[in-house]
C-alpha cells in the first residue's frame, strides 16, 4: 500500500537551525558513533540525517546553499513537487518533480529549489549502512539524476516516508531499524538506476563485486596511482577485464574514470584552497603541471585557471 507523505510525515519539519548546525558538524573529521551521540542527547547524529524542504524552510535553505559546498557524506534528494536547479562541479541543470538527485561525497554542489518545491533529502556516511555499496555513488562526473515514472515515484515516496517517520521518532533503540530502512531505500534506488541504464542483469551480477572494489580502491589511491595496470593488478584481474567492467557501468575507458576522479578533487582544491595550479598538480601526482592542465581541459573543457575564474568571480 502506498504511504501518503501528507499523512505519514510528522507535522513539524526538522527545525532548520538544527540542520545548519549539522552541516557545520559534518565537516569535522571526528567520527562519533550514532548511538553514542543519541545517548549523549545530541540534537543530531554524525552519520545520518534527513530533512524535509518545503515552503516554510525554502528561504533559509536557498540562503544556506548559495555557495557551492563539498560533503564528506553521501546524499540523495527526492523532489516531490516543483523544480530545483542543481549545480554540480560547475555544471548547472534544472530538474522537475519526481526526480531523484544522487550526490556522491566529495562533489562540489549547490541545490536551489523553486518557491513551490517540496521534497526530502537523506544524508549519511557509508559506515552507517550495514553493507555499503559503491554502485549508486560511483560516478565521478556529471549529474546522476533519475526521472521517475508515476509508479516508480509512488514506490520511492513510500520508502522515503517510512524512513523519515522512523527518523523523527528519536528513539535510540530504532537506530538499527533506520540503518536497514536506509539500506532498503538505497537498494531500491540502485535497482531503479540499473533499470534506467538498461544494463544487462547478468553483466551486473558477474561484475558488481569488481566494480565496488575498484571504486573503493580508487577512492584511496587516486592521488598516487594513475595507471590502469596498477588497479587491475590490485584487483587480481587483467586490464582487459577491468576495461570491460568500466564500460559496463560508465561506457568509458578505465583511464577516463581515473582522470575524472582526479579532476573532481582538483576542482575542490582550486575552489577551496590557496594552492597554486602547480601545487595542486603535484599533490594529485602529476609530474608536469602542463599535463595536468591538459587532462583538466579534456574532462571539463576549461583550463584550471579559467575554471577558477568562472567559479569564483571577483
Amino acid at each position: 500500500m502506498h504511504l501518503d507523505y501528507r499523512t505519514t510525515l510528522c507535522d513539524n519539519p526538522l527545525p532548520f537551525w538544527q540542520y545548519v548546525c549539522y552541516k557545520v558538524r559534518m565537516k569535522s573529521p571526528v567520527n562519533i558513533p550514532v548511538l553514542q551521540e543519541k545517548k549523549r542527547g545530541a540534537a543530531l547524529p554524525d552519520q545520518f540525517l534527513m530533512y524535509e524542504f518545503n515552503r516554510d524552510s525554502l528561504p533559509e535553505l536557498n540562503l544556506d546553499y548559495k555557495p557551492p559546498h563539498r560533503h564528506s557524506h553521501q546524499e540523495v534528494i527526492w523532489i516531490r513537487h516543483g523544480t530545483a536547479v542543481h549545480l554540480l562541479d560547475g555544471e548547472s541543470a534544472e530538474f522537475p518533480a519526481q526526480s531523484l538527485i544522487i550526490i556522491p561525497k566529495g562533489r562540489l554542489h549547490r541545490f536551489v529549489p523553486s518557491s513551490d518545491c517540496n521534497g526530502l533529502a537523506v544524508m549519511f556516511r557509508e559506515e552507517f549502512l550495514p553493507d555499503p555499496s559503491y554502485l549508486l555513488f560511483s560516478q565521478f562526473s556529471g549529474h546522476t539524476v533519475l526521472q521517475l515514472t508515476r509508479k516508480e515515484s509512488c514506490a520511492i515516496d513510500a520508502y522515503f516516508s517510512l524512513l523519515y517517520r522512523e527518523y523523527r521518532s528519536s528513539d535510540p533503540y530504532q537506530l538499527n531499524v533506520l540503518r536497514h530502512l536506509l539500506a532498503a531505500l538505497i537498494a531500491k534506488v540502485e535497482e531503479l538506476r540499473l533499470l534506467h541504464s538498461r544494463l544487462n542483469p547478468r553483466d551486473v551480477k558477474r561484475t558488481l563485486d569488481i566494480w565496488n572494489r575498484f571504486n573503493a580502491l580508487i577512492g584511496h589511491k587516486f592521488k598516487t596511482e594513475h595507471s590502469v595496470g596498477f588497479y587491475a593488478a590490485e584487483l587480481g584481474i587483467s586490464t582487459r577485464k577491468l576495461g570491460e567492467v568500466a564500460r559496463i557501468y560508465t561506457g568509458k575507458h578505465v583511464s577516463d574514470v581515473i582522470d575524472e576522479r582526479l579532476i573532481t578533487e582538483a576542482k575542490r582544491l582550486l575552489l577551496f584552497s590557496n594552492r597554486s595550479i602547480k601545487e595542486i598538480a603535484f599533490e594529485l601526482g602529476f609530474e608536469e603541471h602542463s599535463y595536468f592542465t591538459k587532462v583538466f581541459k579534456k574532462i571539463t573543457g576549461k583550463t584550471p585557471s579559467d575554471f577558477k575564474k568562472i567559479s569564483l568571480p571577483a
